[in-house]
């Protein structure tokens, strides 16, 4: 990805109140902003990093809840080993039995 390319998430925002000179220069890493007025230029900013922030406080849920997921595969495949110990030693004990 470009450095200078003005989708850069990582990229600095222009502040509300710089207006449109700050959209005009750009700031570090990004690039002058070319067939949007500065409203809707500065809304955009504002909205991405709104997203941004959104995203970054959803990555602990998404940690927790793959977290959750694997304890009850955890769990599922314990009962499965234990159910077939325990069909094991049933089928021997009728073997025994049986002969």
């Amino acid at each position: 990805m470009d450095p200078t390319d003005g989708d850069n998430p990582e990229a600095g925002s222009a502040p509300a109140e710089a207006g449109s000179a700050a959209i005009e220069q750009g700031t570090e890493g990004t690039r002058k902003v070319e067939g949007r007025d500065p409203q809707t230029t500065r809304l955009k900013r504002e909205y991405e990093a709104e997203v941004e922030r959104k995203v970054a406080s959803d990555y602990s849920h998404i940690v927790w809840a793959y977290g959750i997921i694997w304890a009850l595969f955890a769990i599922y495949g314990l009962i499965l080993w234990r159910r077939g110990s325990a069909q094991r030693a049933d089928l021997e004990r009728l073997r025994t039995r049986k002969g």
